[in-house]
């Protein structure tokens, strides 16, 4: 049962980003489903889910002046069709990839969702790179079609005593800002935020075409 709501949840999303126009809706819907099919995943498979495909890396260093550092990758990937019925490893593309890391007590996660041109479609941050000091902490999203941006949402938590990623994701946010544009404030956060977006896709052929 679970493998036919995986190859149905990989069907849906196929067709959203091959055939429909790009807009929030279909980013959103695309996101949720993708999110519905990596939950599916399991160790335990085949006694539960589906098997788990993703590329995984974890950095661990000594960073000078802000100590111990952690960084741990996750690449999930869609397969693009071919003309060869008989091929073993089918072409892939990236289509989720998210980080969670540190510097010092600051602590960041982020999610970049692709189409299969290799095109971000979705940024999604929590990060206190939006100000000097650790707080506040800002949920940023950022919707795209191709190098387009439909939409930009701000939202801010304050007032936490320790800012971790179990807390943050638990924080009440408050939207700051919600709109067709980003606005001097964000540019700088934004900005390093898309050119992770194609250092992560880079990686990723890299590893993929290993």
């Amino acid at each position: 049962m679970k493998k036919k709501v995986a190859i149905a949840l990989l069907c849906a999303w196929w067709m959203l980003s091959a055939g429909a126009q790009v807009d929030v809706e279909m980013i959103g819907n695309t996101y949720r489903e993708v999110k519905a099919w990596i939950a599916l995943m399991d160790e335990r498979f085949p006694s539960e889910g589906i098997p788990p495909e993703y590329y995984e890396l974890t950095v661990r260093e000594n960073l000078p002046g802000s100590g111990p550092h952690r960084e741990i990758t996750h690449m999930y990937w869609g397969e693009l069709p071919t003309e060869d019925e008989g091929e073993i490893y089918p072409p892939h593309f990236l289509r989720l990839a998210t980080e969670e890391y540190n510097y010092a007590a600051r602590e960041f996660y982020e999610e970049y969702l692709y189409d299969e041109d290799g095109n971000v479609m979705f940024i999604y941050a929590l990060t206190p790179d939006v100000s000097s000091d650790i707080v506040p902490v800002y949920e940023l999203r950022m919707w795209y079609d191709r190098k387009h941006l439909l939409r930009f949402t701000a939202k801010k938590a304050e007032g936490l005593d320790y800012i971790d990623l179990e807390t943050l994701r638990k924080a009440s946010f408050q939207e700051e800002f919600s709109g067709n544009t980003i606005p001097e404030k964000f540019r700088s956060e934004t900005d390093r935020l898309l050119g992770r977006s194609q250092g992560l896709l880079g990686m990723f052929k890299i590893i993929d075409n290993r």
